[in-house]
């Protein structure tokens, strides 16, 4: 039998944040965040299976799905994201837990881990990427910036009304990884869900917010994109034990993606599944679970 899925909401920083939950509320925490274009409901399966065990909990990211945001895109910036997931922490009287972040999420997860290691005992990024290796990857890497130029597009006015037309057939189509047809994963419920979520106002503004906060984006005329940033790399390595799922067919993010880690993540283990997508999570659901298990048992000797 299915555990039960808790769905609660908490007031912090000036936004209403929903967070999805399974388990006991006193078994450690283990935190889900998720990317573009989803929400919550990405790790329903995580959720499910992780609950007898931890308090699995899957937040929707502020102003995706039922979440609220800010109206200002500077709202949308990581820091303040990180900051939503440590009052997130203080709200449930948790001092330290796991985080798996995908995509977006890993990112996100991802500068909690360097910026608050305190509030962690572990990161699992999974098709996620360190932000200055991103960075180096647009400046230095065509195919990368090939890669990434939809993000250039969602930087457009009208991109929000593009990415909506014919029912989200453009976010359909990214879920698709760019493909005709849809994958087997992407069932009738899932794709009527995310539809949902799609259709909730605000919501797919403030997932194009995320993009439009960020300066990790191929150059333009108008705007250098990630050449213009310096980051301070000291103040960005991670301490904490690490493990990265990485999908060996994104065609998101590509595989200059994992050069360089050592430099960022001392304490890491890199799992790399050949025949998996930026999807990774629903296409090898089952796998993902036993490498998140494995690293659990292995490496996080507090929980």
């Amino acid at each position: 039998m299915a555990l039960e899925i808790r769905h609660q909401y908490v007031q912090l920083n000036g936004i209403r944040l929903h967070y999805a939950a399974c388990g006991h509320a006193d078994a450690p925490l283990l935190l889900f965040v998720h990317g573009f274009p989803e929400s919550w409901m990405s790790w329903r399966a995580q959720l499910e299976a992780f609950g007898d065990h931890f308090h699995a909990v899957a937040v929707d990211t502020r102003g995706i799905g039922e979440s609220t945001g800010p109206a200002a895109v500077d709202g949308y910036r990581a820091r303040h994201m990180v900051t939503d997931l440590v009052a997130l922490l203080d709200h449930l009287g948790v001092e330290k837990c796991v985080i798996v972040g995908h995509d977006w999420g890993g990112a996100i997860a991802c500068a909690l881990a360097f910026s608050h290691p305190e509030r962690l005992h572990g990161l699992v990024m999974i098709n996620a990427v360190h932000p200055d290796i991103y960075r180096r990857e647009l400046v230095q890497n065509p195919a990368q910036q090939a890669a990434s130029a939809y993000m250039t597009f969602f930087l457009e006015d009208d991109a929000e009304a593009r990415v909506c037309a014919d029912d989200h057939h453009y976010l359909i189509g990214m879920l698709a990884s760019g493909t005709a047809s849809l994958p087997d994963w992407l069932d009738d419920d899932l794709l009527a869900a995310c539809r949902r979520t799609w259709s909730r106002p605000g919501s797919v503004r403030a997932g194009l917010a995320y993009y439009r906060a960020s300066p990790l984006h191929p150059a333009s005329r108008m705007d250098p994109g990630a050449s213009g940033v310096k980051f301070d790399r000291a103040a960005m390595v991670v301490p904490v034990p690490t493990l990265i799922i990485w999908g060996e067919q994104d065609v998101f993010l590509l595989p200059g993606c994992l050069e360089g880690l050592g430099d960022y993540f001392p304490d890491r283990r890199v799992e790399r599944i050949a025949d998996a997508s930026h999807w990774v999570v629903h296409e090898k659901g089952l796998k993902v679970n036993r490498l998140i298990t494995e690293f659990l048992n292995e490496r996080i000797d507090r929980l």
